[in-house]
């Protein structure tokens, strides 16, 4: 049997996310990816889980997951930008929200007067 790459389901577009950052950090987990690996779940569903891109996960990683973490399946999910009536069991998820893009010092720079930067400088 080929297998055939799912194209009909796009990460921005999913509304429920696997959101693994909020766990891993209440855990006190350093190194998410080597903790997940050494769990046994492959490197490339490990990137994409932690990036927030996995479009799909079947029962095996989910049960490995809320096994190593300690969790329900609850506590991975978050949604994002989705429309639900008011009363709706989906909002109890929390609201998923995007890590912030690390800026580096070369582009927090660019944003600067010499004269800021001066002052920075002195403090």
């Amino acid at each position: 049997m080929k297998k055939h790459k799912r194209t009909s389901v796009k990460v921005p577009k999913s509304s429920i996310v696997l959101n693994l950052e909020p766990i891993m950090t209440l855990r006190n987990i350093p190194h998410p990816s080597a903790f997940l690996i050494k769990q046994g779940l492959n490197r490339g569903s490990v990137g994409k889980m932690l990036k927030g891109e996995a479009v799909q996960l079947n029962f095996q990683q989910l049960t490995t997951l809320c096994f190593a973490l300690n969790c329900t399946p609850n506590d991975l999910f978050s949604l994002r930008e989705m429309n639900l009536p008011e009363l709706h069991a989906l909002k109890a998820l929390p609201e998923f929200v995007p890590k912030a893009k690390k800026t580096s010092v070369t582009e927090w720079l660019a944003g600067k007067s010499v004269a800021e930067i001066k002052e920075l400088m002195q403090q």
